[in-house]
């Protein structure tokens, strides 16, 4: 039987609504304030100076689980509400660790750590020997903005 017909009678005669899985950082309660505080600021500043955003690079990293025990871009849950439902990952399964930062024109990366669990000492090591180099390299005035840190 064709996905699209399922799909179909689940949507139509049964009007259920398939709702990802989402994987999300936790907030807390004092990040609100300091993140409009942020916001204020990089408004001045692009006020100030057209070519501000230019500067930025922003990271991020993931760890790609190679089990697949998690794949959220083809997990959906059916029902008639959203059951704002989300899912832990394994954490012993076979995984990689992937570290990129993006500019307005620039990619750096991907970095695929060698080492299964990153602790502070390997991803600054990563930092200055890989990442600021190649900054620094394009562009002598960086804004670097690493996924995880503060808003400030």
């Amino acid at each position: 039987m064709p996905h699209t017909t399922i799909w179909n009678v689940l949507h139509n005669r049964l009007h259920l609504n398939a709702y990802k899985v989402q994987i999300v950082q936790a907030l807390h309660p004092n990040d609100k304030p300091r993140r409009f505080e942020f916001a204020e600021q990089i408004l001045t500043r692009i006020e100030d100076d057209e070519n501000y955003l230019r500067k930025w690079f922003f990271s991020d990293e993931s760890t790609f689980h190679v089990s697949e025990k998690v794949n959220k871009h083809n997990c959906r849950i059916w029902g008639s509400e959203n059951p704002h439902d989300y899912r832990e990952l394994e954490r012993d399964s076979p995984k990689v660790n992937v570290w990129c930062a993006l500019s307005h024109t620039e990619v750096i990366g991907p970095f695929f750590f060698a080492e299964t669990t990153i602790n502070s000492v390997t991803h600054l090591d990563m930092l200055e020997m890989y990442a600021v180099p190649q900054m620094q390299q394009h562009r002598p005035d960086v804004i670097f903005q690493q996924d995880g840190a503060p808003p400030h």
